[in-house]
């Protein structure tokens, strides 16, 4: 049936409602012919390819092309009979107004100006709250009495305020975003049409027991001092693994930190001919036979019996510890689990994808070149590749990323699993062509275990890591970027040049996307959140009476600064509240990087040429203020110009290149801070 026929016959609900009423109490043979006509068009018509509209379950299983394994399933089924305490024609009533969200998804959005069509799981999601309410609220009123009920409630219309505000008094479930959303579609315009109420009943004034607790909430995204260490982290043992592989990396920038940065971290122990014996083990274990194995890796003679097959994989184990004088494979397999972790966290925080996305990459078609660019996709739930949307479904693949799938292809050889977010145990050979991965519940244990192996167990108690973090974190440094926050790493300056350039090919509408533009576009609903915590973080960055200013103006600043918030203080504000309000206001100052310019026309030293660009000088400038904030800019300076001294082609700019090392870790000394993490 056409849209437009379901939609005629929805638009027929209210002229017809008497006549459903008296059909859902008494017997349909004593209503006239032509009002039976309705009600079996109404109950005969088709809502999802799998339900009708008279059936108890509606599952919209079949309406989504390829739906990523965190929807599929229950999740996308809507169950009406778990309602009972809700009247059979309230239950109508509610039907057609759902039916008529999901034909026009657009006219239900809340905002004309992002309008993007609302998903069945969501209007699932919001639906079952609502009517979860429902349920509540007629059991509440049915302690009035049942057959008064019978008489006095038999439409959404009869239910009073009072009736909302009773039921929220003592509402057993958390009153949500989700439970608001239904609210709204019940007083929408487009919904009297349908049906016929007025309920004017505002959501925010009942008085739920624990409606939206004003406790102090955790960040959505990682805080800037983790997203740091694992940054580095994972970085160093990608190019580490592939190196010791003899692959070539990718991200060059990133091959001259790990330079640098060598002393810092616990060499692995790994070899190619470890790896290769390794995955003989793992896959044997499993299963596999000679065959197949022997066209992953080359099988060495020591492994091969009298007969020219393979020697049980215990006995092989034995002979490659002793060849490799390995004590026990554990811990291979634990520092190749790391690396495989850090692999999938680069591309979780370089992609952006949600996490639904991310559960659907494979590695070996993940990487793909469109009008000259390198992308990366999720699995093409859409049907085809062109239609997958940048931000959503597919990323520019920058080098960094490039070489994580590098590292996870090698390790995936012996899991046997294409799913670069799976499990990290071989599969076993009698289900490998049903390759399995992981749901968000999946991707979360996956980070946490990786999180505990760089902050310790304490470490995930402490993040509160959700599969939507990888996205909002990457949201979060992109703002604080665009804001002139310090942390600016070569691989976020990759993301945004490239996706400048593809998107000025036409992929998409914005052909200027800048650091703050990408950040809106993952943020989703959480935009303004995500970059009102990084505008107060600038605030603070600059702006807190307690923090240490180097510079000449750092303790004229600072004092200023001691005077204003006493007299905040004293007015009865807290510094929070002080920092938001600031956010809210804006604040005028120039964020060189390395720090904050107080320059202005009037006392310009015109013999100090300020150049910009991540250039600010705090020893030599007397306009320049520098916080902790700035600190990873400093290391950056130092380990950057570290990996020129006594380089070949450099040699007459050694003492250039000295002075800004000591000029770094003179400020990072000055600021209490570590030269490298």
């Amino acid at each position: 049936m056409l849209i437009e026929e379901q939609s005629k016959i929805l638009n027929e609900f209210k002229p017809n409602c008497s006549v459903i009423l008296a059909f859902t109490e008494t017997d349909v043979k004593t209503i006239e012919v032509d009002s039976q006509n309705y009600i079996y068009l109404l109950n005969d018509m088709p809502v999802t390819k799998r339900s009708k509209f008279r059936d108890v379950v509606w599952d919209y299983n079949d309406d989504v092309i390829n739906p990523g394994r965190n929807i599929a399933g229950s999740k996308l089924c809507i169950d009406f009979s778990k309602y009972t305490n809700i009247p059979a024609f309230v239950l109508i009533e509610l039907k057609c107004l759902m039916h008529n969200l999901t034909l026009a998804p657009t006219r239900y959005s809340v905002s004309s100006k992002r309008a993007k069509p609302l998903k069945y799981n969501t209007i699932i999601t919001h639906f079952e709250n609502g009517l979860r309410l429902l349920s509540h609220t007629f059991s509440k009123i049915n302690e009035i009495g049942e057959e008064f009920v019978a008489v006095k409630y038999k439409a959404i219309s009869d239910i009073l305020e009072s009736d909302f505000r009773d039921a929220a008094e003592d509402y057993p479930f958390t009153a949500n975003r989700e439970l608001e959303r239904f609210f709204y579609y019940l007083k929408h315009p487009a919904t009297k049409k349908i049906i016929e109420h007025d309920i004017q009943i505002d959501f925010d004034s009942l008085k739920f027991p624990i409606k939206r607790a004003k406790k102090l909430k955790k960040p959505t995204y990682l805080e800037n001092d983790k997203f740091e260490v694992l940054i580095e982290h994972s970085v160093y043992r990608v190019v580490e693994f592939l190196k010791l592989m003899g692959t070539p990396v990718e991200d060059k920038t990133a091959l001259t930190h790990f330079e640098n940065l060598k002393n810092n971290f616990e060499p692995l122990s790994l070899s190619p001919d470890l790896i290769n014996d390794y995955g003989i083990i793992r896959l044997l274990s499993k299963g596999y036979s000679k065959e197949f194995i022997d066209e992953k890796y080359k099988i060495s003679p020591l492994f091969i019996n009298e007969e020219g097959g393979l020697y049980p994989h215990e006995n092989i184990r034995i002979k490659a510890k002793s060849l490799h004088k390995v004590e026990h494979f554990d811990k291979v397999r634990k520092q190749i689990n790391e690396i495989y972790y850090a692999a999938c966290f680069i591309v979780g925080i370089y992609t952006g994808m949600r996490p639904n996305a991310l559960s659907e990459i494979i590695i070996s078609k993940c990487l793909i070149t469109e009008d000259g660019h390198d992308l990366l996709i999720s699995k093409e739930h859409k049907g085809k590749a062109e239609t997958l949307k940048l931000f959503d479904d597919k990323w520019v693949a920058i080098p960094i990323i490039k070489d994580a799938i590098a590292a996870a292809k090698i390790i995936g050889k012996f899991k046997n699993n294409d799913y670069l977010f799976s499990n990290m145990d071989t599969l076993p050979a009698t289900i490998a062509r049903n390759h399995e991965n992981m749901g968000s519940g999946g991707i979360k244990h996956f980070m946490e275990n990786y999180f505990m192996k760089v902050f310790g167990e304490g470490a995930v108690k402490d993040i509160n890591f959700n599969a939507y973090m990888l996205r909002h974190t990457l949201a979060y440094q992109l703002f604080r970027a665009d804001l002139g926050l310090p942390f600016i790493s070569f691989q976020l300056k990759h993301i945004v040049d490239q996706v400048g350039s593809y998107t000025s090919v036409g992929a998409t509408n914005d052909v200027t996307m800048s650091y703050g533009g990408i950040g809106e576009q993952l943020s989703d609903t959480k935009f303004g959140e995500i970059r009102k915590s990084a505008e107060v973080e600038r605030v603070k960055s600059v702006m807190n009476p307690d923090a240490t200013y180097l510079g000449p103006k750092g303790k004229e600043h600072k004092d200023r600064l001691k005077r204003a918030f006493e007299g905040y203080m004293a007015a009865g504000y807290t510094k929070e509240e002080v920092y938001n309000q600031m956010a809210d206001q804006g604040m005028a100052i120039v964020n060189m990087g390395t720090g904050f310019c107080f320059g202005g026309v009037e006392n310009f030293d015109e013999s100090l040429p300020c150049i910009g660009s991540l250039r600010c000088n705090p020893i030599r400038c007397n306009n320049a203020v520098v916080t902790k904030s700035h600190a990873p800019k400093w290391r950056e300076v130092y380990v950057s110009n570290k990996a020129l001294l006594n380089k070949k082609g450099y040699e007459d700019r050694q003492d250039q290149i000295s002075a800004a090392m000591n000029e770094a870790e003179s400020v990072l000394k000055h600021l209490g801070e570590e030269l490298i993490l």
